[in-house]
Parts: structure tokens; C-alpha cells; sequence
């Protein structure tokens, strides 16, 4: 029989449970042991120190902030530090709050012989810790940015002649540092509306032996109430979850419910499962999923596991991408750093074209003056005409639909032409935006924009709305995404949920990529990013995934190429304009 490891035996209600350390700790054994889940993690794993006998109020909250640093994740000490009551009402797994500073001040007691508080009278006394958040998790774990000040203050009582906390905060609070080390992106897979197409939601999690056990519970929990009316489930409620995902040394993750799927539907046992898999295949070492319910275990093969890597149909198109552009006036497709015409009547004349989408199912060319766009199949033929007013680059998705966005002096206006029929779009918040560019998700189900403020350009994403008959009912409102780069310019999907684009540095405009939630921006000059010549970028194209290639042109309309793994390079011999990314 396989011996099963088991890497989640933690209770589901303490799941996002703790963090680690602000620094050295000063206390506690800290043990170095191997990489836990090949993430980049910290190898760093601290068990904090119990309160001290006699310990001074300022010291039992200081011990009680370094006791929510443990790694691996528990609560179990920093309970210590609260009164009985205070133990009780205390709920670690509700939020997470990470800062970057604290202060401890309390009122002065008398101090004894060995220089530390001992005033035994004062109950119960006051003390203030004021910290610097710079994040909140909620309790599944999506990031919010706050970079704020906050002040908490505990009431410490006397339990047994010692200084225990007896109004703990709700939720967890760790350092950057820890969040840095031991936290790393996720996502939850759940559906659109119509089922169709598996919706990455990020967020983050402690990483190690709790990983799949997290995932799993946090699926369980339901799409998030900001992704409420445009996102499904078919996973069973935490409540018929069992408490923990144990993997085996051989890689099965082993999920039940104690619910009957033998009265579920062929269709949504296949859901449920695409759901699992899909969130599970992001841990590392897991090759297979059981997913069993009472008396049943799903399989997708016959057998009584289901491989890690099945229900690919439910994601995004895999088809390899490739660059196009204008040049001479003609369309070219660009393949790796080779350069040709594209084949039929738009290979051979452009018609003046200023912007383009390109698909399999077409071409879709915004005509000078951006006043008209001209969509045709993929050899130029079947031509259909449509007006507009400072036409944006068309947007083909994957059911062929064309997305064409303008403004029309009013704000913002968002149609989708399919066929011969053009309609018009309720989109929000995004008709008063004065939109750049636009571009769809791989999946289909969010949108991003740059946009022109009086604060400079900035980068909004929303959900693509539809119906349980997968129609498209508009766009929801648009959210910033926070970046440090400025001026952000030409945004593209490099993943479902990170974007990358142009934006200024000291060394000219670079490109950058930031993760949609606002939780982390690499690129530039000193995050990770290969260094583009200072030529004065404007566009920016580039496929999803991380073997994808860019391009990019700069202010004399020459074409720059950055192959994974390479430096960025001219492509000479070419002046390109109207640079974009499709199939």
C-alpha cells in the first residue's frame, strides 16, 4: 500500500493561518531545510518563543506579533499570549494584514530588579502598536494594496499573575518580509456564467506542506463577491469538504466531500473536476487528483485518479501566436525574427491601414484617419465596412467576434461586430474613461485599458459580462491596477491575470509587467526585466505565457525583438507600424 504523506493535516479553519519573520528572530530555534515546493521560497523555518515568565506588557505584544511569524503556519503559539476569552474570540484564518513597520508604546510601569516592568497592581493597562500596512489578504486570500498607517490597541489583563492580550485584532498580521518569503500567487480556477471557460482568480498563500489543502479549501469557498455576477462554481460547499488534501508520495492528491456525485450530471461532474485539477496542477510534485464523494470517485479515463494535466479544453487557447504589423503598406506576420507578407489581399495592399487585428478567423484593419474599420476573413475577401471616431486597435477573441472601441467625444464607446451585425455594448465606468488601448484576456473574461487622467495614464481591468448562453452582455466596471512604473502605455495580457506594457524609467521606456491584483511589478531596470535600448518605445506586443515572444517598435518605426531567454534586438531592413499580437 502507498504510504501517504500527509502534507495538509491543518484544520480548514486555519488555513491562511501565519507568517514569518520581520528579520533574524531574536528568539525560537530558525532551522534551514530544503526548498518545499520548488516556488522560490524562504528555506527558513522559525518556531517562536512562548511568553516569558513576568514578561512586560510592551513584550507580551511584541512576542505576540513575532508569534504570528511561525513557519510552518500555526496559531498555536501566538494564542498564548491572549487571555482565555481573548483566545476564543480570536480568528486568525478571517484576513491577513501585512506591514512593513512597528512601534510598540505602553504606559511605564515600575520596573524591578532586573530592569523589566513588574508592577503587579495597574489592571488592565493599554498598549498601542502602530504599524505600517502595506497589504490586506482576505480570507481566501485576494490582495488588496492599502500603504497606510495603522494604529491597534490591545487591553492586557492578568491571567495568573502574567500580562496576557484579551482583544486580539481579527486576523493574522505579518511582516513584508514574511509575506515576501513564504507567500507566493495563486489562482482559483471557477467558471463563467455559461460554463464554458475556467476563470483564473488570483490570490496568495502560504506555501509548504499546507499548499494543496489551502487551495482546495479556498476553492470550496465560492467565487469572491467581487467576481459574484460574472463567475460560477461547480465544487461542493466547505462544508462537505474534508478537512485536508493529503498527497502520497507518488503525487496523488487525494480531495473528498462528503457529498453523493452520483446524483450530479455528466456535465457537471466534468466541471467539478476541471476545477479541481486545474487549481491543484499549480503545486508542484502532484501528478494526479482522486476526487471522491461518498460512495463515488470521478474519473475522466476509467481508472480512479485523474492526471494533472487533463480537462484542457476548459482553458485558454494554447494555438501559438505570432506578431503582425504594418510595413509599406502591407500586413506582415512576424515569426520569431522572420518577416513575411501576409498571405492574401492584405499581404498585397493594406488600404492605408493604420491599426490592425489579426485572427484566424479574419483581419480586421482601421483605415487612416480612424474613422472606419474594415473586417474581413482571413484572404481579404467578404468585406464588411463599419464607422467610428479615433478607433482603437480591433480586438479579435476566440469565437470570432470582433471588438471594436472609439470615442465619440462623449467618452468611451465598446461594439462587437459578429458577422454582419455590429451592436453596441453597455460597459459601465468605462464609457468616461478616455481609453488608449484595449485588450481581451487569453480566456476571454476580462478586459484591460490604458487610459488618459489628468493624473497621467493609468491601467483599468473589469469582467466581460455573459449570460448563461454565453452572450455577451457588456463589460463591467473598470478597477486601476496599481503600478510604480508611470505613464503606463500599450497593455497586453501576458498571462490571465498579469499585464505587461511600456512605461517610463531612468533609462528611457521600458517594459514592465504587473499581476492584476497590484501585488508585484517585475521589469524595468533592477526587477528582473531585460533592459530595451532607450529608442523611445511606443508599441508593445507579445504573447501569453513565459516562452512567449516581444516585440516592439520605437519612435522611428523600427522593430525590436526580445526572444525568451535573450537580449532585446533590431530587426533591420524593416519599418513596421500598427504592431499587435493574434493568431
Amino acid at each position: 500500500m502507498t504510504r501517504v504523506r500527509l502534507r495538509a493535516a491543518v484544520a480548514v479553519g486555519a488555513l491562511l493561518a501565519v507568517s514569518a519573520c520581520a528579520g533574524i528572530p531574536s528568539s525560537g530555534p530558525v532551522t534551514k531545510v530544503a526548498d518545499d515546493g520548488g516556488l522560490g521560497e524562504s528555506t527558513v523555518r522559525y518556531s517562536p518563543a512562548r511568553p516569558a515568565a513576568g514578561a512586560s506588557p510592551q513584550q507580551i505584544v511584541r512576542g505576540y506579533l513575532d508569534a504570528m511569524l511561525a513557519y510552518p503556519a500555526s496559531s498555536g503559539t501566538a494564542t498564548a499570549f491572549l487571555t482565555p476569552a481573548g483566545a476564543k474570540r480570536w480568528s486568525p484564518s478571517a484576513s491577513v494584514r501585512v506591514y512593513s513597520s512597528a512601534t510598540i508604546s505602553g504606559p511605564t510601569l515600575v520596573a524591578g530588579e532586573d530592569g523589566e516592568t513588574t508592577d503587579k497592581t495597574r489592571n488592565p493597562v493599554d498598549v498601542s502598536a502602530r504599524l505600517f500596512e502595506d497589504a490586506r489578504l482576505d480570507q481566501q486570500g485576494h490582495y488588496t494594496r492599502r500603504a497606510s498607517p495603522l494604529v491597534l490597541s490591545y487591553r492586557l489583563e492578568r491571567v495568573d499573575s502574567e500580562w496576557r492580550i484579551a482583544n486580539p485584532q481579527v486576523g493574522l498580521l505579518i511582516s513584508q518580509k514574511y509575506f515576501d518569503d513564504y507567500y507566493r500567487p495563486f489562482n482559483l480556477y471557477n467558471f463563467d456564467r455559461p460554463g464554458r471557460r475556467l476563470v483564473p482568480d488570483p490570490v496568495h498563500l502560504v506555501v509548504g506542506d499546507q499548499l494543496a489543502t489551502g487551495l482546495v479549501t479556498n476553492l470550496a469557498r465560492g467565487p469572491a463577491v467581487s467576481i459574484a455576477d460574472v463567475a460560477r462554481t461547480y465544487v461542493p460547499p466547505l462544508d462537505v469538504l474534508r478537512p485536508s488534501v493529503p498527497v502520497s508520495d507518488d503525487g496523488v492528491a487525494d480531495v473528498s466531500f462528503s457529498a453523493d456525485f452520483s446524483v450530479l450530471s455528466e456535465s457537471v461532474q466534468d466541471h467539478l473536476s476541471a476545477q479541481i485539477v486545474w487549481t491543484l496542477r499549480q503545486v508542484r510534485g502532484i501528478t494526479s487528483v482522486r476526487l471522491a464523494g461518498d460512495a463515488t470517485v470521478l474519473s475522466n479515463n476509467g481508472g480512479t485518479t485523474q492526471d494533472i494535466g487533463s480537462w484542457g479544453g476548459y482553458g485558454p487557447s494554447i494555438s501559438r501566436g505570432r506578431a503582425y504589423a504594418i510595413s509599406d503598406d502591407h500586413v506582415v506576420q512576424i515569426d520569431d525574427d522572420a518577416v513575411q507578407r501576409l498571405s492574401g489581399a492584405w499581404g498585397s495592399d493594406a488600404r492605408g491601414a493604420v491599426a490592425i487585428g489579426v485572427s484566424d478567423d479574419g483581419v480586421a484593419g482601421v483605415l487612416a484617419g480612424r474613422n472606419l474599420v474594415r473586417i474581413t476573413n482571413r484572404k481579404g475577401t467578404n468585406a464588411r465596412t463599419f464607422a467610428g471616431s479615433r478607433l482603437l486597435t480591433p480586438q479579435w477573441d476566440g469565437d470570432g467576434n470582433v471588438w471594436v472601441v472609439d470615442n465619440q467625444g462623449s467618452g468611451t464607446r465598446v461594439r462587437l461586430v459578429t458577422g454582419n451585425r455590429i451592436r453596441t455594448l453597455t460597459i459601465g465606468g468605462l464609457a468616461g474613461l478616455d481609453v488608449t488601448t484595449f485588450a481581451l484576456s487569453p480566456d476571454g473574461s476580462r478586459y484591460a485599458v490604458t487610459a488618459r487622467g489628468a493624473a497621467g495614464s493609468s491601467i483599468e481591468v473589469g469582467a466581460v459580462r455573459r449570460d448563461a448562453k454565453d452572450r455577451i452582455l457588456g463589460l463591467g466596471g473598470p478597477s486601476e491596477v496599481y503600478t510604480p512604473a508611470p505613464s503606463p502605455r500599450s497593455v497586453s495580457w501576458s498571462s490571465g491575470t498579469e499585464l505587461s506594457y511600456l512605461a517610463e524609467s531612468q533609462s528611457g521606456r521600458q517594459v514592465y509587467t504587473t499581476a492584476i491584483d497590484g501585488s508585484s511589478t517585475t521589469g524595468g531596470l533592477s526587477r528582473g526585466g531585460v533592459l530595451l535600448p532607450d529608442v523611445g518605445a511606443g508599441a508593445l506586443a507579445l504573447g501569453s505565457g513565459d516562452a512567449a515572444n516581444r516585440y516592439a517598435t520605437d519612435a522611428r518605426n523600427r522593430l525590436w525583438f526580445l526572444a525568451p531567454g535573450g537580449s532585446w534586438r533590431l530587426l533591420s531592413g524593416i519599418r513596421a507600424t500598427g504592431l499587435t499580437y493574434g493568431r
